[in-house]
């Protein structure tokens, strides 16, 4: 095999491996925008979630703090 032959042959398998790799990155770059989207969606989610927690608490704390008082008020007029 002369010199120019063993060039051709390596630029085949570096132009071969090129496409495989830019074939590879596509599958890849795809995937990670459905990664993405699919994290977006998961983050508003939990946020919601969050926020729905935080006003559950809240609610719970004001009724514990009224049943407080209820027995407070009970406690001074036994």
């Amino acid at each position: 095999m002369d010199t120019l032959e063993k060039l051709e042959e390596k630029i085949n398998k570096a132009v071969a491996l090129i496409e495989r790799l830019t074939e590879k990155n596509k599958v890849l770059s795809e995937e990670n925008g459905r990664l993405k989207a699919s994290l977006s969606e998961v983050e508003s989610k939990l946020t919601i979630a969050e926020k729905e927690e935080g006003e559950k608490a809240e609610r719970i704390k004001d009724k514990l703090g009224r049943i407080l008082d209820k027995l407070g008020t009970l406690e001074q007029i036994s």
